[in-house]
């Protein structure tokens, strides 16, 4: 099995949130760029779908990250 997605040199979520304190982005990388998800990246198959990759804000699961807006 690979130890990484074929695809982690030009994902836009990997490139974006590699360096994210963010517990969840982590546990996605481990789980899907690096782990045994790797095969389920719902970003992944996108790409193969479409020929283009996903938003860069699309997790791996397929869910968007939405960013929270302040308020005053």
């Amino acid at each position: 099995m690979e130890s990484q997605c074929a695809h982690l040199e030009t994902c836009g979520f990997f490139k974006k949130y590699q360096a994210a304190k963010d517990l969840a982005c982590k546990g996605f990388i481990k789980l899907y760029c690096r782990g045994p998800k790797m095969n389920n990246c719902k970003r992944k198959q996108y790409r193969e779908k479409h020929g283009e990759p996903p938003s860069d804000d699309m997790l791996p699961s397929g869910h968007m990250i939405v960013n929270k807006i302040d308020r005053e």
